[in-house]
């Protein structure tokens, strides 16, 4: 198969009802910076790096607006517009205003097989003059493995693995198929897994994004400041089997959970093959364990400890 001509996870574009709490929640809780890139009235960027737009943050109805995946070179643009085309993706190319508004020269638009919308940008914009300053003091890992991962439930499981793994050519690291879940673990960048799919069975459900920090001692800061009441806990300290990261997972002022990590795996190609999950089953090597009073659904749920 042929390289993806997608680089990175790039950028998550979030719809809010509660623009300030979002806010507080970007800044003070998860440690991004507040961005500089001209936006509408109402609407805010942060960033996680050098990139001037990581989370871009949306009035309207709690949710994910879209996912945002970087290319960074024309001629991995034009092998990308081609590949959408060939393949019959419903969308386009999106008008300059557009592009601007998600930090990148240009974007295009559309929508994957389970019908969320997918937007690609090319050649991200940066801020090389005002460099980036933790509110919270940490340093997030980004570069080459982009800005982390997502993980949701889709409506259309096969096509969508497909989509990604056959039309963008995606590295497909690992698959789980047992009695509790089906789901693939995918990524273009060295890290373990940029998307994560599970079989929705018939319904789409974005279950949480993963922002990956470099010590785990900024893991515990943050754990701290959510026990101490600036965010729910949803599913407690743990460490994964496949990416090997040792993280937990909050609740977002939109529902959307952020699971929280550090220690993620680095994958070389010429040195992987692909998993199948073994062992005792399950997402974890140890912890991960849901909090049964939380409001907001778990992302354990269908991950428990199972003999396989």
């Amino acid at each position: 198969m042929k390289s993806s001509p997608v680089a990175t996870f790039g950028y998550v574009v979030v719809e809010t009802s509660d623009m300030d709490a979002w806010r507080a929640y970007a800044g003070g809780l998860l440690g991004m910076m507040a961005s500089k890139l001209p936006l509408p009235e109402g609407t805010y960027a942060f960033r996680m790096d050098d990139r001037m737009a990581r989370v871009i943050l949306e009035p309207g109805e709690d949710s994910v607006a879209a996912v945002g995946w970087e290319v960074t070179g024309r001629p991995e643009w034009e092998d990308l517009l081609e590949r959408l085309e060939k393949a019959g993706i419903p969308g386009g190319e999106a008008t300059g205003d557009d592009a601007q508004k998600r930090g990148v020269a240009e974007l295009w638009r559309g929508t994957d097989p389970s019908g969320d919308v997918v937007e690609f940008g090319y050649m991200p914009m940066l801020d090389v003059i005002d460099r980036f300053v933790s509110p919270t003091g940490v340093r997030f890992v980004t570069g080459d493995q982009g800005m982390g991962h997502m993980t949701k439930a889709v409506a259309n499981y096969e096509e969508t693995i497909e989509f990604y793994t056959q039309v963008l050519g995606f590295r497909q690291r690992e698959t789980i198929d047992n009695k509790n879940i089906r789901a693939s673990f995918s990524s273009p960048s060295p890290r373990h897994h940029s998307i994560a799919l599970l079989d929705g069975h018939g319904e789409n459900h974005f279950h949480h994004v993963m922002l990956e920090v470099d010590t785990v001692d900024d893991v515990g800061r943050c754990l701290d400041r959510v026990l101490n009441g600036e965010a729910e806990l949803t599913v407690g300290l743990g460490r994964h089997f496949n990416d090997k990261i040792t993280s937990f997972y909050m609740a977002s002022p939109s529902g959307l959970q952020v699971e929280y990590g550090y220690g993620g795996l680095y994958v070389k190609d010429q040195e992987w093959t692909e998993n199948t999950q073994g062992g005792v089953g399950g997402a974890s090597r140890w912890g991960h364990h849901p909090v049964e009073d939380a409001h907001h659904e778990s992302v354990a749920e269908g991950f428990e400890r199972v003999e396989t």
